[in-house]
């Protein structure tokens, strides 16, 4: 996730819909940055992205598995952040 975290997701995952919050979590597999990148060369997280698979095929009277296929993918995640300021009130 570029922070030092890693986050393994099992399974094909939630497909998207319009219905669900951004700001929400997610609803199987997901990660929370808890700092944010402004302190990271060009001010992104480095994130990686990994799917592992397994093709199973059948035709012409044969069949097979081809196990382990991956593709991965790299982008920069900007994190910003929101500093609140506790002040004493009293109505």
């Amino acid at each position: 996730m570029g922070d030092g975290s890693t986050v393994d997701c099992v399974g094909p995952g939630t497909a998207y819909s319009a219905r669900f919050d951004p700001a929400s979590a997610s609803p199987d597999c997901g990660h929370t940055y808890t700092r944010s990148s402004a302190s990271q060369p060009g001010a992104a997280y480095a994130v990686s992205a990994t799917i592992t698979w397994s093709v199973a095929w059948a035709g012409a009277g044969q069949a097979g598995v081809v196990p382990g296929m991956q593709t991965t993918a790299q982008v920069g995640a900007r994190v910003a952040e929101v500093q609140a300021v506790i002040v004493d009130y009293r109505p």
